[in-house]
């Protein structure tokens, strides 16, 4: 079955039939992300459905794909894929977060934070000896309902971060992702706080 890989492991396969195409595999996260743009199209158990009479949603697919890349652990030695220590992880943080808006870091609770503006809105927290295991951890708030579903699909890479789980963060380990798919996680956290944050000034 064709498909589009991304450092060795598979994003998304597709296929054509007679009077649609399809696009594999649409797991239950992927689903609830993608709730209102995915209700006009047929689904079956891990499949989404496209009707070849209809112009192709290619923004769509572009962002599922994107969607499906940031949810998928690489595998050993892929590209951007780093296994540093504290510092080599704190750096690598860093230098996604200093690519966004206003983006400020301050120490709390004796780890460092990334915050929307300075001192406001967290967006990001650096954690150490996650389930004191020894292993680097940041914790980043997802859209609504996506937590438990994140965990599900990918139990090496997510896991429910003690003191915000509660209020809809994930733990991301950080050995186990990619750059490209931490920064998104990163670039996506920071939206979501932005956006609570200008809402509570209305």
């Amino acid at each position: 079955m064709p498909a589009y890989t991304l450092n060795g492991v598979g994003v998304l396969y597709f296929a054509g039939w007679k009077s649609h195409y399809s696009l594999y595999p649409a797991s239950d996260a992927l689903v609830a992300a993608f709730a209102k743009e995915l209700a006009p199209y047929e689904r079956t158990k891990g499949t989404i459905k496209f009707p070849l009479s209809e112009p192709v949603p290619s923004r769509l697919i572009e962002r599922i794909a994107k969607f499906r890349a940031r949810q998928l652990p690489t595998r050993d030695g892929a590209t951007g894929r780093r296994k540093g220590g504290r510092e080599g992880q704190v750096d690598r943080i860093r230098r996604i977060c200093a690519a966004l808006p206003s983006a400020f870091e301050k120490m709390s609770h004796g780890a460092p934070c990334f915050f929307v503006e300075q001192g406001k809105g967290c967006f990001a927290m650096f954690a150490e000896h996650h389930r004191d295991d020894g292993r680097l951890a940041l914790w980043v708030p997802v859209k609504d309902g996506l937590q438990p579903l994140m965990i599900e699909e990918a139990p090496d890479v997510y896991f429910y971060p003690r003191y915000v789980g509660a209020n809809g963060w994930i733990g991301i380990l950080l050995d186990q992702i990619a750059d490209d798919a931490l920064e998104s996680h990163l670039r996506e956290a920071r939206q979501i706080i932005a956006s609570k944050r200008r809402n509570s000034k209305v």
